[in-house]
């Protein structure tokens, strides 16, 4: 059954008869936007309809609400088949979200990404444009390189030192006559789909296919294009593996609803756990979780009004890839099947800022605030989610429930049964 990705809103719910938490309370962290200039942000008639609905909503005691809970089975966490459907159809066949334009960002520029099994090489030629190639050496299959750095335009393969340009040429070999006959134009690297767009790298893993980005993000690019991202630096990066499925990962990412008391002493103090706006892009979303801040906002006139100020920006990028836009940076978490199980998920982390963080000041606030992302995600998110994976084991009930108050994630796991031609109703 074909499924239907635009879903309505419809009119809001009542929500549990719990006091919203106070607006007084401190925030983890103070934001750094005074000391940073050339922030971009998202369309102010966007902010303005979403904070109508935000206010609405508290007006109401209500939160997004989809039309009905949404029953799914234990089986999509637990099962190697699905595992390995979904490493070839979602990790191979997908579009990946690989970094942003300046992990690449001058002609020479290069890295590599393995994680979805398939070692990428993304490098930026002379003339500046962006290529993508399987990084695998034509002779006997040597991986040319890993790790990123700047290639002068040459690759040299570490076993038998065939060396490569960065178009994918064959340029150089020892001992070149025992080759001959053999025709060096086809012993170019496989070049694989590539593209970069509002400051995003997608690579297609697997084929040649041409990747068309607006269809891949649903609309969401329209918002994302006003973020900026082709001008933010790097800033740090964490990768770590917990005993979960991939899913499980993305899905702590797609509802405010454990906030209050899952993270009651580190995000509950900043972090509304209702009400949450969300919107469907395609096969992935958008969710607006709220800051108590916003309580105040409301006092001012709509032509001051500032969302982003006011909220954490989540986009869900199917099928592995949350970005998280916070006042003054951005970060991305992505998340990967490991180790052939479905009980093992490697998780990246990485945060970007709109400028370089030079000055003292500015790293220690970045880092304080990735600090602050890992150490919550790592020792509270996935330690639960862990315990869930255990569960799922433990020959207990066989499906999972999500909440009407949960939109995003029943959309998501829609997606994914349906990208896996398991629609489900």
């Amino acid at each position: 059954m074909a499924w239907d990705f635009e879903m309505g809103r419809g009119r809001p719910h009542p929500a549990p008869k719990t006091p919203y938490p106070r607006s007084d309370s401190p925030t983890p962290l103070t934001p750094l936007v005074t000391q940073l200039s050339g922030l971009s942000s998202m369309d102010h008639a966007t902010q303005i309809a979403l904070m109508r609905r935000i206010f609405g909503f508290l007006d109401s005691r209500s939160t997004e609400m989809s039309p009905a809970p949404y029953i799914n089975d234990v089986s999509t966490y637990t099962s190697a088949d699905q595992l390995r459907r979904e490493r070839a159809l979602l990790f191979r066949r997908e579009p990946q979200f690989v970094g942003l334009s300046c992990d690449a960002g001058e002609p020479g520029a290069y890295f590599t990404h393995e994680d979805t099994g398939v070692p990428i090489l993304v490098v930026r030629d002379k003339s500046g444009e962006l290529k993508a190639f399987l990084a695998l050496c034509r002779h006997r299959g040597a991986q040319l390189v890993s790790g990123s750095g700047r290639s002068l335009g040459r690759f040299t393969c570490p076993y038998h030192a065939w060396v490569y340009n960065d178009g994918g040429e064959l340029i150089g070999l020892p001992c070149a006559e025992g080759f001959e006959g053999v025709d060096a134009a086809s012993l170019r690297l496989q070049e694989l789909a590539v593209t970069e767009q509002y400051g995003m790298i997608f690579v297609r893993p697997s084929g040649s296919d041409v990747i068309d980005i607006e269809t891949h993000l649903g609309g969401a690019e329209r918002e994302i294009a006003a973020l900026g991202l082709h001008h933010y630096a790097p800033f740090a990066r964490h990768e770590s593996v917990h005993a979960m499925n991939w899913k499980l990962v993305v899905d702590t990412f797609l509802e405010a609803y454990h906030v209050p008391s899952l993270h009651s002493s580190t995000l509950g103090g900043a972090i509304l756990g209702a009400p949450a706006a969300w919107d469907a892009f395609g096969r992935g979303g958008r969710m607006v979780a709220v800051r108590r801040s916003i309580i105040e906002a409301r006092d001012k006139p709509e032509a001051q009004w500032n969302l982003l100020k006011n909220s954490v920006v989540l986009y869900q990028l199917f099928p592995n890839t949350v970005l998280i836009h916070q006042i003054d940076h951005v970060e991305i978490v992505q998340a990967y099947p490991c180790d052939d199980t479905p009980d093992r998920a490697k998780v990246v982390f990485t945060l970007y800022t709109p400028q370089p963080a030079t000055g003292d000041s500015a790293r220690r606030h970045f880092q304080r605030n990735f600090d602050l992302l890992i150490g919550v995600s790592e020792k509270e998110d996935f330690g639960v989610g862990a315990q869930i994976q255990r569960g799922f084991h433990a020959g207990g009930p066989q499906t999972i429930v999500y909440g009407r108050n949960e939109p995003a994630l029943a959309h998501y796991h829609r997606a994914i049964h349906a990208a896996l031609a398991q629609p489900r109703p």
